[in-house]
């Protein structure tokens, strides 16, 4: 489990959320007050208030609201488990989750959230889900997942490498890892690089920097595959320092 970003706060009804191919993360939001629509297949449903929902990290979805709404929020990378549907948590059926969210609330309302014993408390309850509500799974490609986790900055990874290096064919690596995880490896690659460049970027980081450091040399083609992912460039995104929780 890898925890990638967490907040709280009120989100105006120009949000959004548009993942076209799926995310490689699972989004968990608890909704305090509004309500939201999430379309997945073709299918909309209702989002409702004072409960907690558990995002699919290996289908594609879109998300909006009519409304301002209220949201404790974290995106989770809850690798190896291959979450691929929507999973709805009532609170009040359950006194544990509804005491770990009151008091993660508490904390991000006295502005806390980088404190360790926050941390603590996110990982306890994450945790807690999994233990209690998530599937258990046992997939292959750990060690693929691993290996781009901790080397996607480099700016001469590529398929070819990857499948080299795990003792494949580029071919058979292809399908193995798509098979396992519902996303291409590139697909994987490439939001694990748009998601830490949005990070930055919203840290107030140069366009340039920011480029370099997600494994891209050249800026042109990084802003490119910003544009493409997240429908807005770079530099835009900085500008309006746009949050697509």
């Amino acid at each position: 489990m890898i925890l990638l970003m967490k907040g709280q706060g009120i989100q105006q009804k120009t949000w959004q959320v548009n993942e076209t191919v799926a995310a490689g993360y699972s989004r968990i939001y608890f909704i305090e007050s509004g309500n939201l629509f999430y379309e997945e297949g073709g299918c909309i449903r209702s989002l409702s208030p004072q409960t907690l929902y558990i995002f699919p990290a290996v289908v594609p979805y879109r998300m909006w609201c009519d409304h301002p709404f209220s949201c404790l929020w974290f995106h989770i990378d809850l690798f190896p488990i291959r979450l691929s549907s929507l999973i709805q948590l009532q609170i009040d059926s359950d006194s544990v989750l509804k005491l770990y969210l009151q008091l993660l609330e508490q904390l991000f309302m006295e502005n806390l959230q980088e404190e360790i014993f926050c941390n603590n408390t996110i990982t306890a309850f994450i945790q807690y889900l999994q233990k209690t509500y998530l599937p258990r799974q046992q997939i292959p490609m750990i060690q693929a997942v691993n290996y781009i986790r901790k080397h996607f900055r480099e700016q001469n990874l590529t398929i070819n490498e990857l499948s080299s290096h795990l003792g494949y064919t580029p071919e058979h690596f292809i399908r193995t890892f798509t098979k396992a995880l519902g996303i291409t490896p590139y697909q994987y690659l490439l939001n694990m690089r748009m998601y830490e460049a949005r990070r930055m970027l919203l840290e107030n980081n140069p366009v340039g920097k920011t480029a370099r450091a997600v494994g891209y040399e050249d800026v042109r083609s990084f802003s490119h595959a910003f544009q493409k992912k997240y429908e807005i460039s770079p530099s835009q995104f900085k500008k309006e320092m746009t949050i697509y929780l």
